[in-house]
C-alpha cells in the first residue's frame, strides 16, 4: 500500500523550470520515497519512533533558483496533466518551513491550461506580486472549463460544477480534491509549513475559495475571499454549516454589480447566527474589481500572520450529501443514509435570493440543496462525544496530541457509549496517511470506527 502511494506521488509528478535542470529534484524525490519505505520495512523502528521521525521530517532538496516562477505538471486521474505555476521566494531554505498561499484567479471561462506555459502573470497580478514580495510560496493553478480559450472538455473549474447537468445533481466537482492533492504533493518536495497554508481569491476565485471552505478545509489555516457570491454554480451541496471549521476573511464592496452585496449580507446573518469564525468587511463606494483590493491586501496579510491551523480543534461540525466531501481534520463520515430520520438540531440553513436586476428580494431560496446528513463532534480528556443525523458510521482519527494513549478512549454516539478501550499507534496506518498528505503536523497514528446504532 505504501509503495503504491509513493509511485503515484513521485513517478507521476514532474518538475519543469524555465532554463533550469530538474534532475536534482527528481533524484531527491526518489531518495525521499526510499527513506519512507525503509522506515516501513525496518522492524526495529516501531510506531512511536516512526511518529517522531515523521513529525521532525526535514529532508527536502536544495532549490538553487529562487525568487522566480516555476511550472509544475501534476498528473491527475480525472483531468489528466494539470499545469500550474509556483513561486519560490528569495528567502526559501530547504531546512526551514515557509508559509504558502493557493491563489485562485477569477474569470475562469477566459482561462485555459495553455496560460500556464506563458511567462506573464497578467490576470489579477496584484495578488501574486504581493505575496511573492512577502516571501510566501505562491501556488497558482489555471482553470480550464468552458470558454473561448478552453483546450477541451477538461472541466477543471472551481466556480462551475461541469459534472452536473439539468437532470443530474449528485456529481461532486473533483476540482477541489485535485487542488488539495496538488498542495499535498508539493509538500513532498518543498518545506511548506503545514499550519500556514492559505487559500485566497477574488470573484470566481473567491467562490472557489469558499467552496474549499465547505468541502475540503483540512489542509488550510484560513481562507480569504474578495467579492464572493458565497456559492458555486451547478453545485447542490453548499452546506454553510461547514464554515464553522476554519477562519474566513470575507470582503465585499457595495457597488459590485456582479455579486450584489445585499445577498452577501443575507448570508452573513446566517454565518453570524452559527458563530462561524468569519471576519467580514465592506468597502463603500467601490465596485467589483477596484482599488479596495489593493487597500485591503495588507490587512488580510496581517490577518494571515495571526492565524495558524489547529488540526486538533476540539469541536467539528460537518454536513454533506456525498462521500467525496466526508469530513474535516479528525472526523470522517464513512456510512450514511439520507432516508433516515433527521435529528432535531439538523436544520436546513438557507436564505432568500436577491434579484440584482430588479433590486428586490425573492421568496425562493438562494441555495438549492440536496438532502443532507450531519454530525457534530467534540472531544476532551480522552472522551469523544458525537451527535449524528442520518449517519450510520463515523471514523475518528487519533493523535497523541489529542488523547493520552496510555488511558482508554471513550466514544459516545448520540448519548450512548459505544467504545471504551485503549488504542495503540499503528505504524502502517501512520505511514499510509503521511504518504498521502505529507503532513508533519496532523499525524494520525490510528483511527476508531464506530457505528451509530
Amino acid at each position: 500500500m505504501i509503495k503504491i502511494a509513493f509511485l503515484q506521488i513521485f513517478l507521476l509528478f514532474s518538475f519543469i523550470s524555465f532554463g533550469q535542470s530538474s534532475n536534482s529534484l527528481l533524484t531527491l524525490d526518489n531518495t525521499f520515497k526510499k527513506q519512507i519505505e525503509s522506515i516501513g520495512s525496518n522492524p526495529k523502528i516501531n510506531a512511536d519512533s516512526t511518529y517522531s521521525i515523521l513529525s521532525n521530517w526535514n529532508q527536502y532538496p536544495v532549490i538553487k533558483g529562487t525568487k522566480k516562477w516555476y511550472l509544475f505538471l501534476y498528473k491527475d486521474f480525472v483531468f489528466g496533466t494539470v499545469p500550474f505555476k509556483i513561486y519560490i521566494p528569495e528567502n526559501y531554505q530547504n531546512n526551514i518551513s515557509s508559509p504558502a498561499v493557493l491563489i485562485l484567479h477569477g474569470a475562469t471561462t477566459m482561462s485555459s491550461f495553455k496560460d500556464a506555459y506563458k511567462d506573464s502573470i497578467a490576470n489579477e497580478e496584484i495578488f501574486y506580486s504581493y505575496f511573492a514580495d512577502h516571501n510566501f510560496i505562491v501556488i497558482r493553478p489555471f482553470a480550464d472549463g468552458y470558454g473561448p480559450n478552453a483546450t477541451g472538455k477538461i472541466n477543471f473549474d472551481w466556480v462551475i460544477n461541469r459534472f452536473n447537468g439539468i437532470n443530474i445533481r449528485n456529481k461532486t466537482n473533483p476540482t477541489y480534491q485535485s487542488l488539495v492533492e496538488i498542495i499535498n504533493q508539493l509538500k513532498g518536495i518543498l518545506n511548506i509549513d503545514d499550519n500556514k497554508i492559505f487559500a485566497l481569491g477574488h470573484s470566481d476565485g473567491s467562490d472557489g475559495v469558499f467552496a474549499l471552505d465547505v468541502y475540503k478545509p483540512s489542509c488550510f489555516a484560513g481562507l480569504i475571499a474578495y467579492n464572493s457570491m458565497l456559492t458555486t454554480l451547478g453545485d447542490y451541496d453548499i452546506y454553510i454549516r461547514n464554515t464553522l471549521n476554519r477562519p474566513l476573511y470575507l470582503v465585499h464592496s457595495d457597488l459590485d454589480d456582479l455579486r450584489p452585496i445585499q445577498q452577501t449580507r443575507l448570508i452573513m446573518k446566517i454565518l453570524d447566527s452559527l458563530n462561524s469564525p468569519v471576519l467580514y468587511k465592506e468597502y463603500i463606494g467601490y465596485q467589483h474589481y477596484d482599488k479596495h483590493l489593493q487597500i485591503d491586501l495588507p490587512h488580510s496579510f496581517e490577518w494571515m500572520n495571526g492565524i495558524s491551523r489547529n488540526p486538533f480543534q476540539k469541536n467539528i461540525s460537518w454536513e454533506m450529501s456525498d462521500s467525496n466531501f466526508n469530513g474535516c481534520d479528525w472526523l470522517r463520515v464513512t456510512k450514511f443514509d439520507t432516508a433516515l430520520d433527521i435529528a432535531q438540531w439538523h436544520t436546513v440553513l438557507n436564505t432568500k435570493s436577491y434579484n440584482k436586476k430588479d433590486k428586490i428580494y425573492m421568496d425562493y431560496p438562494y441555495y438549492v440543496l440536496n438532502k443532507s446528513v450531519a454530525v457534530r463532534a467534540h472531544y476532551n480528556n480522552n472522551t469523544f462525544e458525537v451527535n449524528t443525523s442520518r449517519i450510520e458510521e463515523v471514523e475518528l482519527f487519533i493523535s497523541p496530541v489529542m488523547v493520552n494513549l496510555q488511558n482508554p478512549v471513550i466514544v459516545k454516539v448520540d448519548g450512548r457509549e459505544v467504545f471504551n478501550k485503549k488504542v495503540m499507534a499503528d505504524k502502517v496506518f501512520l505511514l499510509a496517511n503521511f504518504s498521502s498528505t505529507f503532513d508533519r503536523k496532523a499525524l494520525w497514528v490510528t483511527s476508531i470506527k464506530v457505528k451509530t446504532n
